[in-house]
């Protein structure tokens, strides 16, 4: 045997043992990393599909919160991690899209560092303030802020959230001046909106619809360019005299960069079926989660194109860039 053919047996001995490990995969627990606290969308969603990937995988799934700068400490978390699908991260648009384009940068490269697996859905906001405060429009609250410049507060999960962003072009667009502050967690948050030691906010359909329903908030706009289905009663922000305005959210799961493509394949599959069952549609319908359960490829292709459409976004809303 010559030493080409030599240096090609180890190689062909360990190719069918790494398919009979891709083809038995999962085969130990698979650990989902939500970059935020409790309760919000990322959370709720992986809650809801968890059980389902458990029963047909025959393993646990571990949903594990790990919240802090605006998703990205999570999602650093598992662009770390070995290259196997067995941490895989639920993430919003502003770890993978938006923070790349403000300083300090993340320390991954969201388009060398992790692999996409699919884009579940877009989650639009909803702006929302106590239901006890006499604000009780869109027009009271820009009325608020010209009236009191600096002194109307909104919350937000981070900087570059679609939270943060609605609130800083909502600023911009309606030429007021406002005061953001920061939350890492979700719960005070909410209790500070509904107790108005904070002005309003901007919060995903999954947090802000249940609570308007239940007379905790109250619901003045969403966020995107049309209205929610699950709050056709609650206007639009652009339809409301600011045209043009859009912070929508999306919510996307990802691996890190080098797993195995048949993982990322089986994974989207297994994930896409837990999206049909009937249960979880109608519970993230409920929630204002509009699903779209792409491809792995359509995944990649949205982050290439909204990379440097989102550094426009901040720039004309005035968030500071790198």
């Amino acid at each position: 045997m010559n030493r080409r053919h030599l240096l090609a047996a180890p190689l062909a001995l360990a190719l069918p043992s790494l398919a009979r490990a891709q083809a038995a995969w999962p085969d130990r627990p698979v650990n989902i990393i939500i970059p935020f606290g409790p309760g919000t969308s990322q959370d709720v969603l992986a809650r809801l599909i968890g059980p389902i990937l458990q029963n047909n995988w025959g393993r646990p799934v571990v949903v594990t919160n790990v919240p802090g700068a605006a998703g990205t400490i999570g999602v650093d978390r598992v662009a770390r991690s070995p290259r196997d699908g067995y941490n895989i991260v639920l993430a919003g648009d502003a770890a993978i899209v938006v923070r790349i384009s403000m300083a300090p940068r993340p320390p991954y490269d969201p388009v060398r560092d992790i692999a996409p697996i699919m884009l579940v859905g877009r989650t639009p906001n909803v702006l929302v303030v106590s239901a006890q405060s006499p604000i009780r429009s869109l027009d009271d609250l820009i009325a608020a802020a010209r009236a009191r410049p600096g002194q109307i507060s909104f919350g937000h999960a981070g900087p570059g959230t679609s939270q943060h962003i609605g609130g800083e072009m909502l600023s911009q667009m309606a030429n007021i001046e406002l005061t953001g502050v920061a939350y890492n967690d979700p719960a005070a948050q909410i209790l500070d909106v509904a107790q108005g030691r904070v002005t309003f906010s901007f919060q995903s359909g999954v947090v802000g619809l249940p609570r308007v329903r239940d007379g905790v908030y109250r619901g003045l706009a969403v966020s995107s360019p049309v209205r929610m289905t699950a709050a056709p009663d609650i206007p639009t922000v652009a339809e409301l005299g600011l045209p043009g305005f859009d912070a929508t959210a999306w919510l996307g799961l990802f691996a890190p960069a080098g797993t195995p493509e048949p993982i990322v394949e089986k994974i989207n599959a297994d994930v896409r079926t837990a999206l049909g069952n009937a249960e979880v549609r109608a519970k993230l319908l409920e929630l204002g989660v509009e699903l779209v359960a792409s491809t792995p490829q359509q995944l990649a292709d949205i982050i290439r194109t909204e990379i440097p459409r989102m550094a426009g976004v901040l720039q004309r809303a005035g968030i500071r860039q790198e």
